[in-house]
């Protein structure tokens, strides 16, 4: 009965072609082609299959993968090993080839739109015909052969591309003495060993060398500035999360009070060489080895109490900061604490002085999953998000303006959090219909 019922929707799919685009007859030229392929229609276009290739991907509606063909994955080895790491300038021609692939490879590379930021810069600086290879530039290269090894071991998972209602919701926040954040779970999160499901704190302060670098009235010619710092901290902000709960494949929202950081972290690249390039490589590298969907957004500075507390309050100890912050949290939520460990602050710390870091030096290896309790032996079941960038055309936008009142404890409890992502602002408005025809209007 399927296989009946599958037949007959392909015959009225080529019938209602027909209706659209009249078939070949006798009067026609031979210049003239049938409208449906049969070519195509030979290769398996038009059949039921679990496993198609469509715009050049490969989707597996059973398994929820999708990854390159093996056409594609050689395409991107030979231009890999065509720009070998001695190679000092190629040309203008070339280097538009080379980023044009590899942007429309990594729509589907979770992580990879975070590697474009030193080769935009190439391009921007080109000097006639001819691109400067930098060290910055064969890094980038470098971290794409890092993410073909990846792809040829395992395919992505269609839900690491794919926003699902928020499975988490944190604030974060940064000052010239550290940084520090929050992050409250939804019921969907599964904590890891040594975790509980509560909401975790996090608070880390910079070292006097970073301080030092920082640019102020006082210092206007350091190397930092503090939306360097927001950015670093938004990176710590998502290594808490993923070493205490497991967010693979899982939507996470991070709301920050900074805009530059915000529109850092939502671009995934920006064309300079300064610290901000070297950061959102890292948040490219930690989203693809801890397999989550990131999703940010704005939380003005008065209304991002927990954050801003933590990332300053430094002379408080952990007991005196979460009694100093009771009130600010819903009922029955008390805080547990993660520290950063040595290796991801020292990489996130080398990426503030803009030196080369390794990916491995990263990928700090969270523990494993704590076995659920009786009562949840099966995984809550997650359900996708209607539109999750999309507004109604009457729908009012979020701006973004300095607020004391967009701070509520209601929204911060586990039922309130799937729906978070439903309140995203946005930086555009809607756009008028356009008339029904076509051209000038008359006048």
């Amino acid at each position: 009965a399927l296989i009946s019922a599958q037949r007959s929707v392909r015959r009225i799919l080529l019938h209602a072609i027909d209706d659209v685009l009249r078939p070949n007859d006798e009067k026609d030229t031979v210049h003239r082609k049938e409208p449906v392929s049969l070519k195509k229609l030979r290769q398996g276009d038009c059949s039921w299959s679990t496993i198609k290739l469509v715009l050049g991907w490969v989707i597996d509606t059973v398994n929820m993968t999708i990854h390159l063909p093996d056409k594609r994955v050689k395409r991107l080895s030979e231009i890999l090993s065509s720009i070998p790491i001695h190679q000092k300038r190629t040309s203008v021609k070339k280097w538009h080839k080379v980023l044009g692939e590899l942007r429309s490879m990594s729509i589907a590379l979770p992580g990879a739109r975070n590697l474009f930021s030193q080769m935009q810069l190439a391009l921007a600086n080109k000097v006639g015909g001819r691109v400067a290879l930098t060290k910055g530039v064969h890094q980038a290269i470098e971290d794409f052969r890092w993410i073909l090894n990846d792809i040829t071991s395992r395919p992505t998972r269609i839900a690491e591309l794919v926003p699902l209602l928020a499975s988490a919701l944190g604030h974060h926040d940064a000052s010239g003495a550290g940084a520090g954040g929050i992050w409250f779970p939804a019921d969907s999160l599964q904590n890891r060993e040594g975790y509980d499901h509560r909401p975790v704190v996090w608070r880390f302060e910079w070292p006097k060398f970073i301080v030092d670098r920082l640019v102020t009235s006082q210092n206007p010619n350091g190397t930092i500035t503090n939306s360097d710092l927001e950015l670093a901290g938004g990176l710590l902000h998502l290594e808490a999360l993923a070493q205490t709960f497991d967010i693979r494949e899982r939507t996470v929202l991070s709301k920050t009070d900074n805009l530059n950081t915000l529109f850092w972290q939502r671009k995934g690249s920006t064309t300079t060489d300064r610290v901000p390039a070297h950061l959102l490589r890292l948040f490219g590298i930690h989203q693809r080895y801890h397999r989550y969907v990131p999703r940010h957004d704005y939380l003005s500075g008065p209304s991002n109490p927990i954050a801003d507390a933590l990332s300053r309050d430094f002379h408080l100890a952990w007991k005196e900061m979460l009694e100093s912050l009771g009130e600010y949290l819903p009922r029955k939520q008390p805080c547990q604490v993660w520290e950063p460990s040595k290796m991801v602050v020292d990489a996130v710390i080398d990426a503030l002085l803009r030196k080369p870091v390794p990916p491995t030096k990263l990928l700090a290896e969270p523990a494993q999953p704590a076995p659920r309790l009786a009562c949840f032996d099966e995984a809550p079941t997650l359900e996708w998000a209607d539109s999750p960038f999309a507004k109604g055309s009457r729908t009012k936008l979020g701006v973004f303006t300095k607020s004391s009142d967009e701070f509520h404890k209601s929204d911060l409890t586990k039922p309130s959090i799937p729906s978070s992502l439903g309140k995203l602002k946005v930086t555009y408005g809607s756009i008028k219909r356009r008339p029904p025809i076509w051209g000038p209007s008359s006048g």
